[in-house]
């Protein structure tokens, strides 16, 4: 972990990267401001030029992961897409991210219980755009009579549940999933159930 992140001159991206390393490994409150400055191969001095404490550092790390996750789990053809494989893009995105960014992921599942308030405000803004989002894919699918009738919030519980249990097997246990394959079980599992 020692290792200088240095393929990038963006000293600001340079800091985020070793504040995944260093949150990643030590948690919240282990965490110096000293390490990270070393891994991202500047002095402390300036780490303060950019984040004015550990708190600012970490909701802007968390900010950073968050998007990249979003990117990485919503298809710019979402529109053109049937609700079957809006559901497959979703939960693959997911797991494809938490299997390639271990890091990101255990960061922004599992650490968050450290964030500012607006931070919370924040993620709880996310969490009802997402709300939105699939409340827009479902009434699109019963509409196009693809699903029956069906609460979103079902749907946005259920597939939460998916991602948010299945997730830690993955991070925590070091579980090998390949995405794809387990992203063809879990849409079967919820457009066809578990029944013979």
């Amino acid at each position: 972990m020692r290792e200088v992140i240095g393929k990038t001159e963006n000293k600001r991206e340079r800091i985020l990267l070793a504040a995944v390393e260093v949150f990643t490994c030590r948690g919240y409150n282990s965490a110096r401001m000293e390490e990270i400055a070393e891994i991202a191969g500047i002095g402390k001095g300036t780490l303060y030029e950019y984040f004015d404490s550990k708190l600012h550092l970490f909701n802007e790390m968390i900010i950073r992961c968050w998007e990249e996750y979003s990117h990485s789990v919503t298809s710019d053809r979402i529109q053109e897409l049937s609700f079957e494989e809006i559901i497959w893009e979703i939960v693959q995105g997911h797991f494809k991210f938490s299997k390639e960014k271990k890091k990101l992921a255990r960061i922004l599942f599992w650490d968050t219980e450290i964030m500012a308030e607006d931070l919370k405000e924040w993620m709880d803004t996310r969490r009802k755009e997402r709300e939105k989002l699939i409340k827009q894919i479902v009434d699109k699918a019963v509409q196009e009579e693809e699903i029956k009738p069906v609460d979103y919030m079902l749907v946005y519980i259920i597939l939460a549940g998916l991602i948010g249990s299945i997730w830690a097997f993955n991070i925590l246990d070091e579980w090998e999933i390949n995405p794809e394959k387990l992203a063809d079980q879990l849409t079967d599992a919820v457009m066809n159930g578990i029944r013979r």
